[in-house]
C-alpha cells in the first residue's frame, strides 16, 4: 500500500499526465509534422492520433479493472515471471532515462540558442538534472501538488500569446484540405504519435491513487489538455508561417511569436514568457519521468535511494551530451517511439491475456 503522503487526487493525475506529455513536443512538433506530410495537413493526422490515443486509454483502463495491480513494474513480473519481467522492466526503465535526457537535451538546446548562449552546454545540463533530481527526492506528492499550478499558469499564458498570434494566421495557408489525397496524412501519422508520449503514465499511476474509480475520466482530461494544445499550435503556426517555412525553422513555434509585435502595452514580445513557460514543462516531464525511472531502479536492484539517483544522474548526463547536434537530438524520438510501441502497445495485452490466465488457474 501507498502511504497517505504519497497518495494524489485524479485532478494532480490529470495534470501530471498533461504535464509529462507537453514536454519539448509543442515547439518542434509543427515542424516534424510539416516536414513529414509537406501538406497543411497535418492537423488532420493529429486528430486521428488523437482518437486513437483515446482508445488506448479506454482500452487499457478495461484491462485495469479486470486484472487490477498495484505497481506496472509488479504486474510485469506477475505476467511474464521474474526473469523475463524483469527485463521488461529493465526496457521500460530504459525509455523513461531516455525520454528524460532528450528533454534536458532539448533544454539545454533551447537554453544555449534564445538565452544562455556562451554558457557551456554541460553546465546547464547538469544544473537541470540536479534540480529535477531534488523535486524527486521529495515525492511524487510533491511533484503533483506542484503539476496542477504549472499547468494552469501554462494554459493562461498560451491561451492569451495564440490570441495576439490570431493577427498573422491566413486561412489559406491551411488549404486545399486533402489536395493531394489521405497520403500525406498517413505519412505523418508517425510523427504525430510521437508528440503524445507520456501518455502512459496512467499505467503508473494506480499505486499512487486516492481512488482508482476515475481512472479514464482523469487519463481522458490529461491527454485532451496537449491533445488539444497539439492541434492548436500546429494550425496556428502553419496558417501563420506557411507549411514550407514550417519545415525549415528550428523552433517553429518560438518562430510564430516572434512574427508579430503588440504596439500600445508595456509587454511587446511573448517568446520570453514561451520560453519560460516550456522551460517549466520540460522541468515536469523530466521529474516525472526520472521519478517512474527510479521507482524502477530501486525495485530492480534494491539499491538505495540516493544511489539510484546518483546512477541516474550518470546516465542521463552522458545521454544527453552524446548527440553531436539539434539533428542528432530528434532521432532519438524515432528509438522512443519504436521502444512506446513495444512496452505500452503491445505489451500491456500480452500481460493482460496472462495474467488473466495465471489467475484463473489459481482460482481453480
Amino acid at each position: 500500500m501507498v502511504n497517505h503522503k504519497e497518495s494524489i487526487t485524479s485532478y494532480q493525475a490529470s495534470a501530471i499526465i498533461a504535464n509529462t506529455t507537453l514536454g519539448a513536443s509543442m515547439v518542434i512538433m509543427p515542424r516534424a509534422m510539416a516536414q513529414a506530410a509537406s501538406t497543411p495537413d497535418g492537423w488532420i493526422a493529429l486528430l486521428l492520433m488523437s482518437s486513437v490515443y483515446i482508445v488506448f486509454i479506454f482500452v487499457n483502463v478495461l484491462m485495469m479493472k479486470k486484472v487490477p495491480f498495484s505497481s506496472y513494474y509488479d504486474y510485469t513480473k506477475e505476467g511474464l515471471g521474474k526473469w523475463i519481467g524483469s527485463f521488461a522492466n529493465l526496457l521500460i526503465i530504459i525509455y523513461f532515462l531516455g525520454v528524460a535526457s532528450y528533454e534536458v537535451r532539448a533544454m539545454s538546446e533551447m537554453v544555449k540558442f534564445f538565452l544562455l548562449q556562451n554558457t557551456p552546454t554541460t553546465v546547464t545540463i547538469l544544473s537541470f538534472i540536479l534540480v529535477g533530481f531534488y523535486l524527486v527526492i521529495g515525492g511524487i506528492g510533491d511533484f503533483a501538488r506542484l503539476c496542477p499550478f504549472f499547468l494552469i499558469v501554462t494554459l493562461i499564458i498560451l491561451f492569451v500569446a495564440y490570441g495576439f498570434s490570431l493577427q498573422e494566421f491566413k486561412l489559406d495557408n491551411l488549404r486545399p484540405v486533402l489536395g493531394e489525397g489521405f497520403s500525406p496524412v498517413m505519412k505523418s501519422l508517425n510523427a504525430s504519435a510521437i508528440s503524445f508520449v507520456g501518455i502512459e503514465m496512467m499505467l503508473f499511476m494506480p499505486a499512487y491513487m486516492k481512488t482508482q474509480k476515475h481512472t479514464f475520466a482523469y487519463s481522458t482530461v490529461g491527454f485532451l489538455i496537449p491533445s488539444i494544445i497539439y492541434i492548436f499550435t500546429y494550425v496556428l503556426v502553419v496558417g501563420a508561417l506557411t507549411v514550407k517555412e514550417t519545415a525549415t525553422l528550428t523552433w517553429p513555434t518560438i518562430a510564430l511569436f516572434q512574427s508579430f509585435d503588440i504596439q500600445g502595452i508595456f509587454i511587446e514580445r511573448f517568446e520570453s514568457f514561451l520560453l519560460i513557460v516550456w522551460l517549466v514543462q520540460l522541468y515536469t516531464s523530466f521529474v516525472g519521468y526520472t521519478f517512474f525511472a527510479a521507482i524502477g531502479v530501486s525495485k530492480l536492484t534494491k539499491l538505495p535511494k540516493i544511489m539510484v539517483l546518483a546512477l541516474m544522474t550518470i546516465v542521463i548526463y552522458f545521454a544527453a551530451i552524446f548527440p553531436k547536434d539539434v539533428d542528432t537530438v530528434r532521432n532519438y524520438l524515432i528509438y522512443v517511439n519504436n521502444l512506446f510501441f513495444l512496452l505500452f502497445g503491445i505489451l500491456p495485452f500480452l500481460l493482460f491475456v496472462i495474467v488473466v490466465l495465471k489467475r484463473r488457474r489459481k482460482s481453480t
